[in-house]
């Protein structure tokens, strides 16, 4: 999977609207903002979209989410991933 844009975008509301009548939920449209592969289009915008390839690819990781857990450092790099077996002790933040 490559091509990827860490640059989240706003949703205007015209996409909002569209999303609605088109049944396109916000997780949808955020996971082809991370997820896909960006190609220019004329006049200076682009377009996203998974290709077949790769949306399989993201399946098959999805299905083996549960219960994977990711620890994230206090400089915002992921210092370890693993297997929770156990219920995960946390720390509310107000």
């Amino acid at each position: 999977m490559a091509n990827r844009k860490k640059t989240r975008h706003s949703i205007t509301r015209h996409a909002r609207s569209r999303m609605q009548e088109r049944a396109i939920s916000e997780i949808q449209v955020k996971l082809i903002e991370v997820f896909g592969r960006y190609t220019y289009q004329k006049g200076g915008g682009e377009i996203a979209y998974i290709p077949e390839k790769e949306l399989q690819e993201l399946r098959h990781a999805v299905n083996k989410l549960d219960g994977i857990t990711i620890v994230v450092g206090k400089e915002q790099k992921i210092i370890t991933a693993m297997h929770q077996n156990e219920k995960i002790r946390t720390t509310e933040y107000n």
